[in-house]
């Protein structure tokens, strides 16, 4: 059961499934965004209990936070996700865009799902100069949900981004936080655009950062590889 101050994270819950609804809803707070990389593992749940939160597919439902915005570029995951957690909302696109081999055929419908319009998805030749959209109720759809999340972060009016779990490599030969789903890894191309987009966020005033739950990887006992 989520409390109301943990609501209070998550401004408004669900409103009417009007993407809309949410533009500036934190305006001039630290928006974190949470994905699946192995580091999230070290930082304790109840670290985002206080947090505008945004989790990248089953990042937050895995990792077992109680209140955060969910953002997937999969209606499947997306319709799973709403239904397992049909308190809080779920941001997907209007129209899927994954490539052909993953499109679903399972449809995301449920109540708690917002669809927003978004860019036709460039995959591997996504570069913010032609795929970062001027129109606000536009969305930017790259190789990852990763993107998608930071955009609606953008779109919440953050004046902060502190990506948490976006690791683009191996933590101690692990690439994923325990219990989550497997999938393809590739990081080359996730860490070049997200360079790209911290990049252009800094040149619009946005501070973008990156959470480290150590004092640093090797002085703790860690390896890192990509």
């Amino acid at each position: 059961m989520v409390t109301q101050a943990q609501a209070g994270s998550v401004v408004g819950l669900i409103r009417n499934g009007d993407f809309r609804a949410y533009r500036n809803a934190h305006a001039g707070q630290t928006v974190w965004v949470v994905g699946s990389g192995r580091t999230l593992g070290y930082v304790s749940p109840r670290f985002f209990d206080d947090k505008p939160t945004v989790c990248v597919n089953y990042a937050g439902t895995v990792h077992g936070l109680r209140a955060f915005y969910s953002v997937s570029n999969h209606h499947d995951d997306a319709q799973a996700i709403a239904l397992a957690r049909p308190g809080l909302p779920v941001i997907t696109t209007e129209i899927e865009q994954v490539p052909d081999t993953d499109t679903s055929n399972v449809p995301a419908t449920a109540y708690n799902i917002v669809k927003v319009p978004s860019i036709e998805q460039p995959y591997g030749r996504f570069t913010t100069e032609q795929h970062w959209p001027d129109d606000p109720d536009l969305f930017t759809v790259g190789p990852t949900s990763l993107h998608l999340a930071i955009r609606w972060a953008w779109y919440l009016g953050a004046a902060h981004i502190v990506l948490v779990g976006a690791d683009c490599g191996e933590v101690d030969g692990h690439g994923r936080i325990e219990d989550y789903p497997p999938g393809q890894l590739p990081y080359p191309l996730w860490e070049a655009t997200l360079r790209d987009i911290a990049a252009q966020l800094r040149q619009e005033g946005i501070g973008v950062h990156s959470l480290n739950p150590w004092v640093t990887l090797a002085l703790e006992g860690h390896t890192f590889r990509q």
